[in-house]
């Protein structure tokens, strides 16, 4: 059996758990005959409901949605996972070396850890073979596949030889997003003044939209100088090449 000591410990306790309980029903506004009545039984059952709720909320982490777009899927996924964020819904055209075009909710934006981005997908292009072709169709192809382009001069030892697709980067057959650029080494014979011209003479010119044109323009004008889509401020371009192989002036 218990000792007296013990059940004396025992009513201290309870006086100061009691004591306790009762100060902190009076600071709701309860007598002391109504604190172990239902309406303060309520009163606590609501105020921790309440608490609970405030804590939750509060609590919630948030976090900044990455940029996915021009990712490939999977590595899309290994993003959002770190955030953390869910992958939600896929639409557009899912397969083999898909990536991003557009999310929701937008990069930059804020929301719960663990809440699910959806994203639009779409197939990478495949890179035609252009070597050998002349440069002007070269150009008119990478146009239709909305391709951007830049290009390289290598020197010919054959005076005679007319301006070709000599390589290319990408290779034929590799796949690249919307607006990728694809950089093309074109052979160019030492006086290639005297060839200047012909490229305007050739049906796919006239067909080039003018930033095709303009990027063109500034190659054939000065071949020693690289120049690509890609630059942000690429110089105005000179005038298209005159017919008769006057080079432009």
């Amino acid at each position: 059996m218990p000792s007296s000591s013990y059940f004396t410990s025992e009513r201290t306790n309870y006086r100061v758990r009691g004591s306790y309980s009762l100060r902190l029903a009076r600071s709701f506004g309860l007598g002391d005959g109504c604190f172990w009545g239902k309406r303060a039984k309520h009163v606590f059952l609501t105020f921790a409901v309440v608490v609970g709720t405030l804590s939750s909320v509060g609590c919630a982490r948030k976090v900044v949605v990455p940029s996915l777009e021009n990712q490939d899927l999977d590595p899309a996924e290994k993003t959002l996972a770190a955030v953390p964020l869910k992958l939600g819904a896929i639409s557009g055209s899912p397969g083999t070396g898909a990536y991003v075009v557009s999310q929701n909710p937008a990069a930059g934006q804020q929301v719960a850890a663990n809440s699910k981005v959806d994203l639009v997908v779409k197939l990478p292009l495949q890179v035609p073979s252009l070597i050998g072709s002349s440069v002007t169709d070269a150009v008119s192809v990478l146009q239709g596949l909305e391709l951007k382009v830049a290009f390289v001069q290598q020197h010919s030892s054959n005076p005679f030889a007319k301006t070709k697709v000599a390589s290319q980067n990408p290779s034929a057959g590799s796949l690249v997003h919307d607006g990728g650029l694809v950089t093309l080494t074109v052979s160019t014979p030492a006086n290639v003044e005297a060839l200047v011209g012909l490229a305007a003479q050739e049906a796919a010119y006239s067909k080039l939209k003018p930033e095709y044109q303009k990027i063109l323009n500034l190659f054939l004008g000065d071949p020693g100088v690289s120049r690509s889509m890609a630059d942000q401020d690429m110089p105005n371009s000179p005038s298209a090449p005159s017919p008769s192989g006057t080079p432009p002036k």
